[in-house]
């Protein structure tokens, strides 16, 4: 059995009467959306005149492609007409007829089950006129075209953890290969041979000297860094200087006796020159020197390195341990009648015979509920405050962060509530306004977040977009 509707009249006039001409017919007001797993379809239709003897049928129907949802239809009658259908009719053939006499806008409303193809819909409305003799099928008007009745959202933002702020120091320690926390103190000597094969931080010598020339290329550059790390570590009240270690070392050729002690009065004599030059504490505590006499790791990493004729054989010689260093050497000179001791010479020996390394440890002092380990891509470790005033800011976004990956957005409002004119914050504050359907604020922010350069605002400001397009 066919439902008709049944309509909600304003009749605010009881005079005139329709005179004929149904096409003046305005629908106002269209809404086509999705509550749950139903489609609600609301208009309002104004009429101006409408002649007593005359029938109009408006049929609705949703659409998309060849898929078709006729929707329940609105039966609107003359007086007389009506009189007409009331004692013609059989009963349920035309469902719910309203009697108008004077009618100026009537309500519709209706809901049918949500299907798939739904998902974009157009809203057609049929009309067809019955008079005394005739009968007539306007063309059908289009209420909404190409709609959206349902948008999936996903939010779009950065989901890594922002990184904290450093402190001076801390960016200076990450810039410079010599200066270390403390943590890192366990590893010195990893550290040490590591940054010995980067050739940083080391002070020259001449062939055979102790004293630091600042005329030779490199030294004075270094020493500068080193003052200037001294200096932060004594401007911020939260650091202390730890340790200072430094290693001498000597080319492996001459005497073991007298590399050996070249080494030590190297380590000896760069000590004494940051006492005396830098400023620093007075404290000889703080230091820690190690001998490292003749260098033959030195000397055999740069020969794996190299493609040196006779390589394997002189590899050989230097990795059997089993013969004390002074017979190494006689072994190296006599290899191929002394061309690869010849070699190494001149290539290898030079770096090696003005070698004296630094290391440099200091402290933060920062209780641990609110001190933040970070460490870089070399295993380097900082610490940060993450309450600080430059970091809190980081900590509250990061929170937040947190909060909308597990979908409660209303808890990463919260957090972000102090942070409204941080840059940082803008996507992030957008995306939590529109999720809760707040679209005018998300886009405010969202705006200022694509202004500040923010790759994900574009896309959250689509999705607005998108979204809108179900609201009509």
């Amino acid at each position: 059995m066919k439902r008709y509707i049944i309509l909600i009249l304003s009749l605010l006039f009881t005079a005139d009467l329709w005179a004929g001409a149904p096409e003046k017919l305005t629908v106002e007001n269209t809404k086509v959306r999705k509550v749950d797993e139903t489609v609600e379809v609301s208009f309002d239709v104004r009429i101006d005149k409408l002649n007593r003897n005359y029938q109009v049928v408006l049929t609705p129907v949703l659409y998309n492609g060849s898929n078709r949802q006729p929707l329940d239809p609105v039966v609107i009658t003359g007086n007389r007409r009506n009189l007409y259908e009331i004692r013609n009719r059989m009963t349920g053939d035309n469902g719910y007829v309203v009697k108008s006499k004077s009618p100026r806008t009537l309500s519709y409303a209706t809901v049918i089950p949500y299907r798939e193809w739904m998902s974009t819909v157009s809203l057609s409305l049929g009309q067809t006129v019955t008079g005394c003799c005739d009968e007539e099928t306007k063309p059908s008007r289009t209420l909404a075209a190409d709609k959206l009745l349902y948008y999936e959202i996903t939010p779009a933002f950065n989901q890594e953890p922002l990184q904290y702020k450093l402190t001076e120091l801390e960016k200076y320690s990450l810039e410079n290969p010599f200066l270390h926390p403390v943590e890192d103190y366990p590893n010195r000597y990893d550290i040490l041979f590591n940054e010995r094969d980067k050739g940083t931080a080391v002070v020259h010598f001449t062939v055979g000297s102790h004293v630091i020339d600042m005329d030779i290329p490199g030294n004075r550059e270094l020493l500068d860094a080193v003052g200037r790390a001294f200096k932060l570590i004594i401007d911020d009240p939260n650091a202390s200087l730890k340790r200072v270690m430094i290693a001498g070392y000597a080319s492996p050729e001459g005497t073991l006796a007298f590399n050996t002690a070249l080494a030590q009065r190297r380590a000896e004599s760069f000590k004494k020159y940051l006492l005396d030059n830098l400023d620093m504490p007075r404290d000889e505590s703080l230091f820690e020197l190690y001998n490292g006499r003749e260098d033959w790791d030195g000397l055999r990493r740069q020969v794996a390195a190299s493609d040196m004729e006779y390589r394997q054989e002189v590899l050989d010689i230097i990795d059997a341990y089993t013969m004390e260093q002074e017979e190494r050497k006689t072994k190296l000179k006599q290899l191929a009648g002394g061309q690869p001791y010849a070699y190494m010479l001149k290539n290898f020996y030079p770096p090696l015979r003005n070698a004296g390394y630094l290391q440099v440890y200091y402290d933060i002092d920062r209780t641990a509920s609110i001190a933040t380990a970070v460490k870089d891509e070399q295993g380097r470790t900082t610490w940060v405050d993450p309450n600080s005033p430059e970091n809190i800011g980081v900590t509250l976004i990061n929170k937040a962060m947190e909060y909308m990956i597990a979908g409660d957005y209303d808890a990463a409002l919260r957090e972000l509530e102090s942070q409204k004119d941080n840059p940082a914050a803008f996507n992030y504050i957008g995306v939590c306004y529109m999720t809760k359907g707040d679209y005018g604020r998300a886009e405010e922010y969202l705006r200022k977040a694509e202004a500040a350069g923010d790759p994900y605002a574009p896309v959250n400001l689509e999705h607005i977009r998108q979204a809108k397009r179900i609201e009509f």
